[in-house]
């Protein structure tokens, strides 16, 4: 073989470790922004897709209406009422929980007429809002089974209506 020849092969082969080694930079440079992408994917799919990463049901909405919200959240106490909410801390085979609310004026007399609904929902699970209608048992009490099945820290947002005025009472409470 020639000189010729040799140095012909020499930059054959070198060409061939240039090519190969393009080819792997390149393919790792894809290879990891692909797998970024997946990565991204995943992330936006557990965020959106998980009952669990939520924040508070209609928070922003609360924020726009602050006024409103705040007045409805301290309309109980301006007016004096009491609301004492019971929930029971046993679940029967359904997982409902008997929720009982009793209302009282400033004087301590049992307010009937109103219409009670409660939003419940568990801190693990904010996106799960259960909406309950309740319903009056006398004596200013009304009561409703609701679904509560997990243990652990639930909120009940009570919706009360009186005439034209939406007071809402807000609890946090800890089950078994």
């Amino acid at each position: 073989m020639s000189n010729h020849q040799a140095t012909v092969a020499q930059r054959n082969e070198q060409q061939i470790a240039e090519r190969k080694a393009k080819w792997f930079w390149v393919s790792l440079v894809v290879a990891l922004l692909g797998l970024q992408l997946v990565i991204g994917g995943v992330a936006i799919k557990l965020a959106t897709g998980d009952a669990s990463a939520a924040i508070v049901p209609n928070y922003h909405q609360a924020a726009l209406n602050w006024d409103q919200i705040h007045s409805e959240r301290t309309a109980a106490k301006r007016l004096g009422w009491t609301v004492d909410l019971d929930v029971s801390n046993v679940a029967d085979g359904r997982g409902m929980r008997a929720v009982q609310v009793s209302i009282a004026d400033a004087d301590g007399k049992p307010i009937d007429d109103l219409q009670v609904s409660a939003d419940i929902y568990h801190h693990a699970r904010a996106a799960e809002v259960q909406t309950v209608d309740m319903q009056p048992v006398g004596d200013a009490e009304y009561q409703v089974l609701a679904p509560m099945e997990r243990s652990g820290l639930w909120q009940v947002d009570l919706n009360i209506r009186h005439d034209d005025q939406r007071i809402t009472v807000q609890r946090t409470l800890e089950r078994d």
